[in-house]
Formats: structure tokens, sequence, C-alpha cells
């Protein structure tokens, strides 16, 4: 799923504070199910072109043997 929000041009983060605290944890669960537990919060959305993160050439970290 984050490789198919990159491809469409979205950032994604994940916001796992609010479930340290577990009055926050309630509120976040399913309503309908009411007894599942919350694992990650995932945010998505649209932000403004930043700079490329530098990548190192590939013959410097993968060797491939004939």
């Amino acid at each position: 799923m984050l490789l198919l929000a990159t491809l469409e041009g979205l950032s994604s983060s994940f916001v796992t504070q609010a479930l340290e605290w577990p009055d926050l944890r309630w509120p976040l669960r399913d309503p309908l199910s009411g007894s599942a537990h919350v694992q990650m919060v995932l945010r998505l959305g649209y932000e403004p072109e930043g700079p490329g993160t530098p990548r190192r050439p590939v013959p410097e970290v993968l060797a491939i043997q004939p």
C-alpha cells in the first residue's frame, strides 16, 4: 500500500504516539466491532515537492556474481 501511495504522489507517515495513551486507544477502535485493538495509525496526504533523497550507486551496495 505504501508503494502504491508513493506512485500516486502521496506522502505517508506512521502516527503511533496516540496509541501509547490508554485514554486514546478506545476512541480509535472500530466502532462496529468494539473489540478490535488498533495496531497503528497511518497518515496519507499530499505535500509540497521536496528535495530528493541522495542515493548511493548500485555497485556500491550490491555485488552481482556472474
